[in-house]
Parts: structure tokens; sequence; C-alpha cells
């Protein structure tokens, strides 16, 4: 079976869903294609940094664009959203607390700009399970090429 990440996102961009509203919140719409843009870029920033498959991630960002491209860009690389880890994503706007140093947001974005993340052929086993049960929400709407409302 795909990657989760790909049935997410690839799939629907090359499907026609492209121009479709995947994030609505307070800064405005974001398309499928401009998700899995940004998510591709900020996950080639992670891998920058350190971040690979199996890398434990803490996601600690309220609802809204920046947590749904947070989620997306670890699931592009195979990182574990997790309670704890050496790696951290939090503030407005978000922030990468790693080992030894701390990156922006747009830090983030730009050097991912150079090698964005494509998404895995498959997902490592029980990685689809566990980011369902972390975000439901996110997983659940998109799956069914439906829009994130945190507005």
């Amino acid at each position: 079976m795909t990657s989760l990440v790909f049935r997410l996102l690839d799939h629907h961009v090359i499907t026609g869903l492209a121009d479709h509203t995947a994030v609505s919140d307070e800064r405005g719409t974001m398309s499928y294609a401009q998700l899995l843009h940004e998510s591709a870029c900020i996950a080639g920033g992670l891998q920058h940094m350190g971040v690979e498959a199996g890398t434990d991630v803490v996601i600690d960002l309220p609802l809204g664009r920046d947590l749904v491209v947070a989620v997306l860009a670890c699931a592009r690389i195979g990182a574990v959203p997790a309670e704890t880890g050496d790696f951290r994503l939090d503030g407005t706007p978000p922030v990468l607390h790693a080992p030894d140093t701390h990156v922006a947001w747009d830090v983030l974005d730009r050097a991912g700009r150079t090698e964005p993340a494509s998404a895995p052929h498959a997902d490592p086993e029980g990685y689809e399970h566990h980011l369902r049960a972390a975000y439901p929400d996110i997983v659940d709407a998109l799956a069914a090429g439906g829009a994130i409302s945190a507005a």
C-alpha cells in the first residue's frame, strides 16, 4: 500500500484537487498543492537538521496551517510525532529546537526548497496507525479530500 502522506496529499493533487482548499485558518486558505509544496520543503529542512525516519519530533503547535504542515512534513520523512524527543517544533511562528541549535520555520522552509522531500513509497509498520491516533482530525479530513478548518 502507498504511504499515508502520499494518499493524503500527492494523490489528491495529481487527481484534480490541487486547487481545492486543504486548510483554512485565520491567515486564509491553503490549497492541496500549496500544502504539498510547503510540507515537502519543511520536510527537506528537517532532514537538513538531522531529522530522519524514526526520529521522535515533539509538535507543540495550535491547530492551523503550521500544525498541519508540520505533521505532514514529519510523515514525508517518517519522523514520529511524539511526547518527548530531541527535536521540538513550537511557537508562533514555529521554531525547531534541535540539539545545540534553534531554527526558525522560514529558515527550514528555505533550506528545504533546495531538496524538498518526496513521499515515501510505503510507511514503516505501525506508522499510519500512530499518525491516525495522534492526529485523527487532520488525517480524516485530508483522506476524504476535505478541508481542515481552524478559523
